[in-house]
């Protein structure tokens, strides 16, 4: 369970959000809010990972997957792996391509706030092979010759639980419309 939140307009965005043709959600039900973001997470596969440590921020582009809400990504290490052990709260977003020349109010994206986890592949089989299942292209691993050596290879296995989503998407209705867990 959670909240949501719908910041309301005032007069003069209102105005503007009309003369763009834009119809905005003002209430949605959470369950509904929920599965718009399991499709919008479904429909892309490349998230803006930010992670920080020690006052340092770090953001790197990741391809991920995911069950549900939950993301997952495979990643051979570096700064974000030590920046999530040492601070496992996590931000992320996705954004659809916008070329504001052609359409001012085209913006859409989602952004993540979560708690992540690490672990290495060979330390948790079992964890691993529920994780996987999941995945998006193992198959085509498979297809270029690949399966064998990323079976090999002791990667690190990232998950980020979410507990707060915000959707922007002027032309579906979401003017930075919030999910909060409880």
């Amino acid at each position: 369970m959670g909240t949501i939140i719908v910041p309301k307009p005032n007069a003069k965005e209102q105005e503007a959000f009309s003369q763009g043709g834009i119809t905005l959600i003002e209430d949605i039900p959470e369950n509904d809010f929920l599965q718009m973001a399991v499709a919008f997470l479904n429909a892309h596969n490349v998230l803006h990972l930010s992670t920080c440590k020690n006052n340092e921020p770090r953001c790197t582009p990741v391809e991920y997957f995911n069950n549900g809400l939950t993301v997952h990504m495979f990643c051979e290490g570096g700064g974000k792996i030590a920046n999530m052990k040492a601070n496992p709260k996590v931000s992320y977003s996705i954004a659809d391509p916008y070329d504001p020349a052609a359409d001012f109010f085209g913006a859409s994206g989602l952004q993540v706030w979560g708690t992540a986890t690490v672990f290495k592949k060979n330390d948790d089989p079992e964890q691993f092979r529920q994780i996987v299942q999941y995945s998006r292209n193992m198959k085509e691993l498979g297809e270029q010759g690949l399966e064998e050596a990323a079976n090999t290879y002791n990667f690190n296995v990232v998950s980020i639980e979410p507990y707060k989503i915000r959707r922007l998407s002027y032309r579906q209705g979401y003017r930075n419309i919030i999910w909060k867990k409880e």
